[in-house]
């Protein structure tokens, strides 16, 4: 079961929908401080309670419970509406008026729960649009009451999604569909970039690879793969590559393949494909740890320590200047370059010449 919330200030559409009986098939299975009599009793009646409370702009409470198809024997009204009423009480949501409708026009049961945010006594219901909670709640009752939980989002109807859902669930589709013909963070990144999705990973404090954001460029959308779907984490992902998680880093971007055959700027060219130097630059350093073999930390370093790997070398040669050390704020560690020795030697030429 699951629960999709929304406010308004109008009963007068709402209703219309919820109890649209030659569309919907519905029936009200429940209602509690409303007359139910005709669509315009049940308007006026929450209209009446709401002015008691005229500084609540959004005081119109809707809320669709969905059951899983696989549950329609057992979804007689009554059950359906102790259902509805149990997640209702365990909400806060009570001492007010409702209408619950139940719906037949579509395969799975649903019901719309029409209420009051102005309660009984004039006060305003807090905390029910809380999506975490009503999540809880849902899980809840959805064991409790031996309901089918989902299979995942792959029973989502994609057609009836809007906005940022869209976007996520085409996201889901997209890397789901390329994944399995993927077998390096390579092959994932080229596909999915010619389905105008950009793939960068998540570089921590402490310069290690911690997560990974997928881009819908027509949309302008960036989501976590943790967010679009637990199977799209960077573990996960990891998993499904085959690739061991402490090797996820700049030589996991390139295959052996390509290592075998290419120079070090046919390499560089590689990784950045059609992107901008900028973008190329900042999806570099979130692809290698600093102070990991790939990148020699420090201004000693003379070059002398690349060895016959590309990776090695693209991370060593290219890298290295473009990569800033994230302190933690706790100082230790010499992190200063030549530059920052020129800088120190011009600033005490000036304070020397100002005390002077």
């Amino acid at each position: 079961m699951i629960a999709q919330i929304n406010t308004g200030r109008g009963f007068g559409g709402l209703v219309n929908y919820a109890n649209d009986i030659a569309h919907k098939n519905n029936v009200i299975i429940a209602s509690a401080g409303v007359s139910t009599t005709t669509n315009a009793t049940i308007v006026a009646s929450f209209k009446a309670q709401a002015r008691i409370r005229p500084s609540l702009k959004n005081f119109v409470g809707h809320i669709s419970l969905s059951f899983h198809p696989d549950d329609t024997p057992r979804l007689t009204n009554e059950f359906m509406a102790e259902v509805a009423q149990e997640y209702l009480r365990r909400r806060g949501i009570v001492n007010t008026q409702f209408v619950i409708f139940r719906h037949h026009d579509q395969p799975h049961g649903h019901v719309h729960i029409v209420y009051n945010r102005v309660d009984n006594d004039g006060n305003a219901i807090k905390g029910d649009c809380n999506f975490r909670a009503s999540a809880s709640v849902t899980k809840a009752l959805t064991r409790e009451y031996g309901l089918t939980f989902g299979k995942g989002k792959r029973d989502v109807r994609r057609s009836h999604l809007k906005g940022r859902d869209a976007v996520k669930y085409q996201l889901y589709d997209t890397i789901c569909a390329v994944l399995c013909h993927c077998h390096d963070w390579q092959t994932l990144r080229t596909a999915l970039a010619a389905r105008g999705i950009t793939m960068h990973f998540v570089q921590g404090d402490d310069g290690r690879i911690c997560g990974i954001t997928f881009t819908d460029n027509s949309h302008g959308v960036t989501l976590s793969g943790s967010k679009i779907d637990r199977s799209l984490s960077l573990v996960q992902l990891s998993r499904t590559l085959g690739i061991p998680e402490n090797q996820v880093h700049l030589s996991s971007l390139i295959s052996d393949r390509d290592e075998t055959r290419t120079e070090v700027g046919q390499s560089v060219s590689l990784l950045h494909g059609s992107t901008s130097y900028n973008e190329w630059q900042h999806e570099a350093s979130a692809s290698s740890p600093v102070g990991s073999d790939e990148v020699a930390g420090g201004a000693d370093n003379d070059g002398s320590s690349i060895g016959s790997n590309i990776a090695e070398a693209v991370a060593e040669v290219i890298l290295q200047p473009t990569i800033a050390h994230i302190s933690g704020g706790g100082g230790g560690g010499n992190d200063r370059g030549w530059n920052d020795e020129e800088k120190e030697k011009n600033k005490k030429k000036r304070n020397g010449g100002m005390r002077r």
